[in-house]
């Protein structure tokens, strides 16, 4: 596989040409990044310029343009014209405005809704079906899996670990770096790793992911960069398409969306599994609605 690739299966060339590379953006090499400029800020001139007058207007090579295109999945330059033409023909309403010090309650509610929409609506768009399928059949045949995220990615690594336990799977979860360690150093073959990071360069998880590889396991990477080193470290990338605007510094659009491919493959096991997963349910609410369990026991 090309490094430069991400690590995913074959993508629809009808779809998300700009989304892509808005989160490839950051891994870009700096050649590839002035194809990325020019793109990002004249998407209509692509449409209608061929490849040799776009390396001209971008100040590199035809190949590079080339490399471009399959760097964000399409198979040449034509795929990503027409990709990038139904964007543009096409477009869905996302706002992306920032909160200002402007703003009134009615406005900083109102765009922190729509940004979440458009992040979850920017995934959708881009997000591979056949990979979903493989990590949510690579999750029930794993004898144990490690979820590991710092940061802000430990809320996402606490509710996979909620989610899987509904469907009785053997998930250890862990945000601190030395337990992600010592637990990645006694993986096996036949266990995998969950790694969680919006920018897929997080050190603790990257290093964890390493150790994971040299015990036989299978990793699996949520993140909004598909070229970073986490990604080029997995088995298979789930890729988030958030630009996180409404909160500086944070990455709110991507936490609502790595929870909501969490919860796909939570649904995809399920249904997998529906007579299986339907009685772990049955025997987790018998014991949970116990009187004294969870509530006082009825007088």
């Amino acid at each position: 596989m090309d490094k430069d690739s991400p690590a995913a299966p074959s993508r629809d060339p009808q779809s998300g040409a700009l989304i892509r590379l808005r989160g490839l953006y950051p891994s870009l090499k700096t050649a590839l990044q002035k194809v990325a400029d020019v793109i990002l800020r004249q998407p209509e001139m692509a449409i209608y310029a061929s490849v040799n007058e776009v390396a001209a207007a971008c100040g590199v090579s035809e190949a590079t343009v080339m490399r471009f295109c399959r760097i964000l999945g399409f198979r040449g330059f034509q795929d990503f014209k027409i990709s990038l033409a139904r964007e543009l023909v096409l477009p869905v309403p996302r706002p992306h405005e920032e909160v200002t010090d402007d703003d009134d309650p009615a406005n900083i509610v109102r765009k922190v809704f729509q940004a979440k929409r458009a992040a979850l609506q920017d995934t959708l768009e881009v997000m591979e079906m056949e990979g979903m399928e493989a990590a949510s059949q690579l999750l029930l045949n794993s004898s144990r899996i490690l979820v590991i995220g710092v940061g802000g990615s430990g809320i996402s690594v606490a509710y996979a670990g909620t989610r899987f336990l509904l469907l009785g799977l053997k998930a250890q979860t862990y945000i601190d770096f030395h337990f992600m360690l010592m637990a990645a150093a006694l993986l096996t073959k036949d266990d995998m790793v969950l790694a969680v990071s919006n920018s897929g360069a997080t050190r603790e998880t990257v290093e964890t992911v390493r150790v994971a590889r040299e015990s036989g396991a299978k990793i699996v990477a949520i993140t909004n960069n598909p070229l970073s080193v986490l990604a080029r470290e997995a088995d298979l990338v789930l890729a988030t398409a958030a630009r996180d605007t409404t909160l500086p510094g944070e990455a709110d659009g991507s936490l609502m969306c790595q929870i909501s491919i969490i919860d796909a493959l939570f649904s995809l096991m399920f249904q997998a599994r529906l007579q299986q997963s339907r009685e772990t349910l049955a025997r987790i609410e018998q014991i949970m609605g116990k009187p004294g369990v969870m509530r006082e026991s009825s007088k």
